[in-house]
């Protein structure tokens, strides 16, 4: 990657920048955002994903802008690192989000035995007590469909895809177990029993 022809205001731009200055900020994304997309696109190889990621680091640079020491590097290699590791972070987390596609793939639909993958990342408490008794009172497809949505992220075509179900199917499963939990939940709130 070649970065922009140098410029002596590079550095003022971007301590311009630090100070809040928006036309600085347009000259400084005008003059590096073509090199930085380029990078993170091919990093992600998505134009979709290195749009959305280029946004995210030209943010982080507005943000960060008064922590740069110009003693340490261009603004170019600040910007482009912030760039790569954004784009890194996005490579990671997609990484992790297919994995728990495959996972879901790999347990069967009827395993009402494994515990929903991300369930330690809810409330914790009693809060925690009672969602999991209620979710144990749900059917195990509508329980494994919730546990996929809400507990791994997935969307409900990744969910149709994982169950091999269609995803009306997924949908209808998701609506009752929600109305189920709702019930229960609320019966618990209330003081009453589910």
């Amino acid at each position: 990657m070649k970065p922009a022809a140098p410029e002596p205001d590079d550095v003022a731009l971007l301590l311009a920048v630090a100070r809040r200055d928006e036309a600085a900020f347009a000259s400084l994304y005008d003059r590096f955002s073509r090199p930085a997309f380029s990078m993170v696109l091919r990093v992600v190889r998505s134009t979709a994903e290195a749009e959305e990621i280029l946004q995210e680091a030209f943010w982080q640079v507005w943000e960060r802008a008064p922590s740069y020491q110009p003693a340490l590097g261009s603004p170019f290699s600040w910007i482009v690192t912030i760039a790569r590791r954004k784009a890194i972070d996005r490579l990671r987390a997609n990484s992790r989000h297919l994995q728990r596609i495959a996972d879901a793939q790999a347990m069967s639909n009827e395993d009402d035995s494994a515990p929903p993958m991300a369930f330690e990342n809810i409330a914790a408490g009693e809060e925690a007590g009672s969602v999991r008794a209620a979710l144990a009172k749900l059917a195990p497809a509508e329980r494994r469909a919730i546990e996929l949505a809400f507990f791994d992220g997935l969307t409900h075509v990744e969910i149709a895809g994982a169950l091999k179900q269609p995803v009306g199917t997924v949908k209808a499963r998701i609506r009752r177990g929600l109305l189920k939990l709702q019930s229960s939940l609320g019966h618990r709130r209330k003081g009453g029993t589910a």
